[in-house]
């Protein structure tokens, strides 16, 4: 399986690289950022090496990972964010779930719901899983409304790592999901 590039107009996920550390600690150490994601616990050096080392793995040996995201204009090789799927140890599993975030500066410009839909269809129609889920902070409107225009659809709220989270699911619409054995469509 060759490396992932999903482009959109403004946009290209990607495969994750070592030099992307960097980049990805500013995004990981924003409080902004983080405020809804890991009840606002900027990551740690060690945590922003484990988490690309971790998306590098999961990439191989699944197919799918949380890419890294970055604009095409202007045409910039670091990433501005993050799209995609989480990988083995997911709190969910067998679930899938689905997350974006962007440095603040790009907020309000569609780019989360341009790069969640460019996943999510990437997702349903090339490796064919049958289900996604969302967990959002209900205080979240941004996310939430990211969520919405995505297309999931609330269908439970809990306690997850001592927040409360609303969990929104997606299912494939796809009468027969693709079932490539490159991938694997499940957290487990």
């Amino acid at each position: 399986m060759g490396p992932v590039v999903i482009r959109t107009e403004r946009l290209l996920l990607r495969e994750w690289t070592a030099e992307d550390a960097g980049d990805f600690a500013v995004l990981a150490t924003d409080p902004e950022v983080m405020r809804y994601i890991r009840d606002g616990v900027a990551s740690t050096p060690e945590e922003v090496a484990e988490f690309i080392d971790r998306q590098l793995t999961t990439q191989r040996e699944r197919g799918w990972c949380r890419w890294a995201l970055q604009l095409r204009q202007p045409s910039s090789s670091e990433p501005s964010g993050v799209v995609g799927f989480c990988g083995p140890g997911c709190t969910f599993a067998p679930d899938v779930e689905v997350g974006w975030w962007l440095r603040p500066e790009l907020w309000g410009r569609g780019l989360a719901t341009e790069a969640g839909l460019a996943a999510v269809e990437y997702c349903f129609a090339t490796i064919g899983f049958p289900r996604l889920i969302c967990c959002v902070h209900p205080e979240n409107a941004r996310s939430l409304a990211v969520a919405r225009k995505v297309g999931f659809v609330p269908y439970d709220e809990i306690e997850h790592g001592g927040l409360r989270i609303i969990r929104h699911e997606l299912l494939n619409p796809l009468p027969e999901p693709p079932k490539d054995p490159r991938f694997v469509r499940d957290c487990a």
